[in-house]
């Protein structure tokens, strides 16, 4: 074994060191579905904002989170979900582990497969508060072994409460959702594959340009903020949106899929 092979080797222990605490593995597992603000997650999990910041900060050394300052805010997201994997295999969340053999394993048999970088997609509405927010949701909950997904507003505004609940009638919880402005991505340098504006076509022609080469696309659809009626009116109308908005997401992602 040469010396590169060593670097190579204490590298990956560090990593496995990291991942050895049952708290760090929660947040894993809780950063699986979608992004969460520190506080929000710390919270969530039973710890102190400042217990959270370290369990995360030595996740991010390894490269398994991201974490990003939005204004007040520190975000984290899984930068590595195939960690999730390995717990998965390790059946670490099955209910009758004690009952299984632990010589069996989840992962796929045969070849193993090549592996392929995540493209990025980036959403924009108006505002970042319905219309990208739940496209973001969806891509994340229905394919995030296949892309990074994030989505900002032309104008950061406010998460429209009515669409977090229209997704959780559907079992997708925005948790850690929060509203962005595509500048603060822009003035990061930040690229993408897709940048994909789902606003009407006068507003999407006012969204700012990403850096880097990417396919740009359009998918109109209706403005929830402009909605009227009760709230129970509103809401009608969102899960109609909500429903127009799946159906997109899954024809592209097949699409995509089979080239």
């Amino acid at each position: 074994m040469n010396n590169q092979d060593m670097i190579r080797y204490e590298e990956a222990a560090r990593m496995l060191k990291v991942l050895g605490h049952p708290m760090r593995l929660a947040m894993i597992e809780a950063l699986r579905d979608h992004p969460w603000c520190v506080c929000k997650l710390a919270a969530d999990l039973g710890l102190n904002k400042s217990a959270a910041s370290k369990h995360l900060s030595l996740l991010k050394s390894v490269g398994v989170v991201e974490m990003v300052r939005e204004g007040t805010q520190v975000n984290c997201t899984l930068a590595m979900p195939c960690v999730f994997d390995m717990m998965r295999c390790a059946r670490f969340f099955t209910d009758d582990v004690h009952q299984q053999s632990k010589t069996s394993c989840q992962c796929p048999q045969g070849e193993p497969e090549r592996l392929i970088e995540k493209q990025k997609i980036m959403f924009v509405c108006i505002h970042n508060s319905a219309r990208s927010q739940m496209c973001e949701a969806f891509v994340r909950h229905y394919a995030y072994d296949r892309f990074e997904v994030q989505s900002s507003g032309i104008e950061a505004g406010d998460l429209n409460p009515l669409v977090v609940k229209a997704m959780e009638e559907i079992g997708i919880s925005m948790n850690g959702h929060y509203a962005k402005s595509a500048r603060d991505f822009i003035e990061r340098d930040q690229v993408f594959d897709y940048v994909i504006t789902v606003c009407d076509e006068t507003s999407a022609e006012r969204c700012p340009m990403f850096p880097g080469t990417h396919k740009r696309l359009h998918w109109g659809f209706p403005d929830p903020s402009a909605l009227s009626g009760s709230e129970d009116e509103k809401l009608v109308q969102i899960r109609v949106i909500r429903d127009a908005i799946l159906r997109k997401i899954q024809h592209w992602l097949e699409s995509e899929e089979h080239g």
